[in-house]
């Protein structure tokens, strides 16, 4: 028997091989397209992503460096309002309240201190912002109201570093008040509990004083000084290359 071949006009294509093709096209506009769109996103998305580090990280070095030339409140103030995302705006923030305090702006200061304190809740520092608002207390001449919150501090707080000056603010705080008794008790605890403190010396000094006030009778209050508190450096990998601004020093 002959073989019967059928003849395929110009163009035809095998129905199999059709099927094939179109099954491809669909496949394509099923997943090719929005692959390709996907990938092209992903590309924007990682572009965008560099760009967006580098900015971060000049913006960071930017106010690093003008923190460490600012010697106002004013170049202080600009640091916070210009780069208020970077680590330098909450250390001058705390920079800020500090230079307040020493200037005698007490009010003011603990504002400062407090607005810290909101707005870095999270934040390192913020046991040096609850001292320094504490200090300002003292400072306002509000005994009680300083004495409870160097206490509060010291309770909640029991190995924060800033712990022992809580413990002599709250010694200050007893002697202006002319609680000399237990101003007395609050520094010998403070000189037993720390025989290693760099405030030893003035404990001592202050021990003395009120020794000899409480032989010689009743008298005015002792004029205690304040010691300021001491803000720590910027570290290094907040700050990279920059040397930070000078802490104010504690008056012993």
């Amino acid at each position: 028997m002959a073989d019967v071949k059928t003849a395929l006009t110009p163009g035809a294509q095998e129905p199999s091989s059709q099927a094939d093709a179109d099954r491809l096209r669909s496949l394509w506009r099923e997943y090719g397209q929005p692959a390709l769109i996907g990938l092209g996103l992903a590309l924007a998305f990682l572009l965008g992503f560099g760009a967006y580090r580098a900015y971060r990280q000049n913006s960071v070095m930017k106010a690093g460096q003008l923190l460490a030339r600012a010697g106002t409140i004013e170049q202080l103030q600009q640091v916070i309002s210009q780069y208020p995302s970077t680590p330098s705006a909450p250390l001058a923030l705390l920079t800020m309240a500090a230079r307040q305090y020493d200037a005698g702006q007490f009010e003011l200061a603990q504002y400062t201190f407090a607005q810290f304190e909101q707005k870095y809740a999270a934040h390192p520092m913020k046991s040096a912002a609850e001292m320094g608002r504490a200090q300002c207390l003292e400072a306002m001449g509000q005994l009680e109201q300083a004495e409870q919150a160097y206490e509060a501090f010291a309770v909640a707080r029991p190995d924060d570093y800033l712990v022992p000056l809580a413990r002599l603010g709250k010694a200050r705080v007893l002697a202006q008040a002319n609680r000399l008794e237990d101003a007395r008790s609050a520094y010998e605890d403070f000189i037993a509990g720390n025989p290693e403190s760099g405030w030893i010396p003035m404990a001592e000094n202050a021990l003395d004083q009120i020794n000899r006030q409480i032989r010689a009778g009743p008298a005015a209050p002792l004029p205690v000084p304040i010691s300021v508190v001491t803000i720590p450096e910027v570290p290094a990998a907040e700050a990279p290359g920059v040397t930070p601004p000078e802490a104010p020093a504690p008056t012993p």
